[in-house]
């Protein structure tokens, strides 16, 4: 028997070193086929955080400014930032494993997927707990395209996978997905688009808000946006900055 070995990937944004003033966001698409958990956060301080009502933070999650995935708020206390130096959210005097987290104050640290909940679908094959915050997979074949709840939306059908699995179950309306490689139903072919709606019985398609005007000929592939935040400091008033990292391990077969 073998296992397939995760990727472990670290994601740096070098550029990003003055952003305790002004909010700065990334955006990062994971291998296909697997799911990804956050497993540190770590920022260079090379400038002080300075704030006046909350401390600068490094987000993970499904779009500008969410927690969903990880949180690592860069401060002693929700308005007492850290001075400059090397600070990585595994090092603080979490609680947990897995999930670690750390609530001296709001939020603090959240890693793993923060908070386990009971997860699965009727008739499936799983019904474990899991890390409600979960990166899902994607990397999902298209198998259709039609119009959505109406004509300003389109309606996108995606294969599952080997065993039955739906590739769909951990998506989440307000996600952001970027579609490729559509051809005949074109308009859905568009980087950081919105989910607006997802079928909840089998989990076979979701909706963006695209028109639909042209049937669907073959091809495509949906990736989902992992949303990285710099968020600044409270009131934009703050100062600061430096080297921030995101670590996610992500597991799993490439299956679709």
């Amino acid at each position: 028997m073998s296992y397939e070995t995760s990727d472990v990937e670290l994601y740096e944004y070098a550029e990003a070193t003055t952003w305790a003033a002004t909010s700065v966001v990334r955006y990062i698409v994971g291998p296909r086929g697997k799911v990804g958990f956050v497993r540190d956060l770590m920022v260079d301080i090379t400038t002080s955080m300075v704030g006046t009502t909350s401390v600068a933070e490094l987000q993970v999650g499904i779009s500008s400014g969410d927690t969903t995935y990880g949180r690592y708020r860069l401060g002693t206390a929700t308005a007492t930032g850290y001075n400059t130096g090397p600070y990585r959210a595994s090092a603080e005097l979490i609680t947990g494993n897995p999930p670690r987290a750390l609530a001296d104050y709001a939020g603090h640290v959240v890693l793993d997927g923060g908070p386990l909940t009971s997860s699965g679908i009727a008739g499936g094959s799983y019904g474990t707990v899991v890390p409600k915050g979960r990166i899902p997979a994607s990397g999902w074949t298209i198998t259709n395209v039609v119009q959505g709840v109406d004509s300003s939306h389109s309606r996108i059908y995606v294969q599952g996978s080997p065993g039955g699995m739906t590739p769909l179950k951990d998506l989440t309306v307000g996600m952001l997905v970027s579609v490729q490689g559509v051809t005949g139903s074109t308009s859905v072919n568009a980087n950081k688009q919105a989910v607006t709606a997802i079928d909840s019985t089998s989990f076979q398609y979701f909706e963006v808000a695209q028109t639909f005007s042209t049937a669907y000929t073959a091809g495509g592939v949906v990736w989902l946006n992992v949303v990285i935040t710099l968020q600044a400091n409270g009131a934009g008033s703050g100062n600061g900055g430096g080297i921030p990292r995101v670590k996610i391990q992500w597991l799993g077969s490439n299956v679709w």
